[in-house]
């Protein structure tokens, strides 16, 4: 098998992880080329193509026409499929060990179980890359929100609805990355190879994927809290409001029971 992969890969190919859609059904998918996890399929007439639950699909060999007409293939087997695509791309070579480089990946042997570990590294990737895009654009709106509530409190928009689809947006993000991508957790098929294990440690490292995944978290802590301040805050807004209106209505009867006795 590694002779046959070697074969039509060759010794220099490139490799492109495209998140296409939140969830990916890989049941029944067949041939595979592996019993392991992530599920990998030959793509004719000389492509790989690993197929991750969370939405990442990874190409190898594989050209811009053949990656349009497999994307499309997959049809309905992709759960709410993007509109816009975020894509990752690296060259793969032969050489003397496993391991990183700034410009590609260098693998010992063209195999199927390091295109695996490759695969789940850049699968990955781009699903980080696809929510540091998005809860960036989150949380750059938070420091003039931040300014406008010290500056000028009374000229803040309370909008509940669109608070509460912010702290919506953050949780179904963190179960995301934490629940359905499972970016912190290795994959079993380095558990009882060491080699393996090693090669994906270096490739983790170089994608600095621990580390983005930290950073995320964070955000999202800070974009959930302050929309969970504000929420609070507009809550206790329109309390008071409520108890303006009573006080106000209670004056309102008092000045009317004292007019009645006045005018008898």
């Amino acid at each position: 098998m590694v002779n046959e992969v070697a074969a039509r890969l060759g010794n220099r190919f490139e490799v492109r992880a495209i998140h296409v859609g939140e969830f990916i059904d890989v049941r029944g998918i067949e041939p595979r080329l592996s019993t392991q996890l992530p599920v990998i399929i030959e793509v004719a007439p000389s492509g790989y193509a690993v197929l991750l639950r969370h939405g990442a699909v990874v190409l190898f060999g594989i050209d811009p026409i053949q990656q349009e007409r497999f994307l499309t293939d997959l049809g309905k087997r992709v759960v709410d499929r993007y509109e816009k695509v975020e894509m990752e791309r690296a060259i793969v070579r032969a050489g003397d060990a496993d391991g990183a480089e700034p410009d590609g990946i260098i693998i010992k042997e063209v195999s199927i179980d390091r295109m695996q570990v490759i695969a789940e590294i850049l699968g990955k990737s781009v699903i980080l890359g696809r929510y540091e895009s998005e809860i960036g654009d989150a949380f750059r709106k938070i420091e003039p929100l931040a300014v406008e509530m010290r500056d000028n409190p009374k000229k803040v928009a309370w909008k509940q609805p669109q608070l509460v689809a912010q702290i919506g947006e953050a949780i179904l993000a963190e179960h995301q990355l934490v629940g359905s991508a499972e970016i912190g957790e290795k994959p079993e098929l380095i558990w009882e190879n060491a080699e393996l294990d090693r090669f994906y440690i270096r490739l983790e490292a170089e994608y600095e994927i621990r580390e983005r995944h930290a950073a995320l978290e964070r955000k999202l802590a800070v974009v959930s809290g302050t929309a969970r301040t504000m929420l609070e805050l507009s809550q206790t807004k329109r309390s008071l409001n409520v108890e303006y209106y009573i006080v106000g209505l209670i004056l309102f009867e008092i000045v009317l029971s004292l007019y009645e006795l006045v005018i008898r």
